[in-house]
């Protein structure tokens, strides 16, 4: 498997990983950490977009990674107070 299939299949399943936590609202940590993941898919999928010269796909997710930054922004305050 090359390093593009491996870094698409890492970030389909951190994608999925952190909508799962996000959807399910079950706490504001788990909430961060969906975020967190969700940074994390960002970066992998811009790479990706980068590698491949997609300019959509990185600009897509350079705006996912700023609003996901905001849910971290404004979900870590509730964290930690639990």
């Amino acid at each position: 498997m090359d390093f593009l299939m491996v870094l698409r299949t890492v970030a389909t399943i951190a994608t999925i990983a952190a909508a799962l936590l996000i959807a399910a609202n079950w706490s504001p940590k788990l909430m961060v950490t969906g975020f967190y993941i969700f940074i994390f898919a960002s970066i992998a999928w811009m790479i990706d977009g980068w590698l491949e010269g997609k300019a959509s796909l990185v600009i897509q997710n350079v705006v996912l990674l700023l609003i996901n930054i905001f849910g971290v922004y404004r979900w870590q305050p509730k964290a930690l107070e639990t």
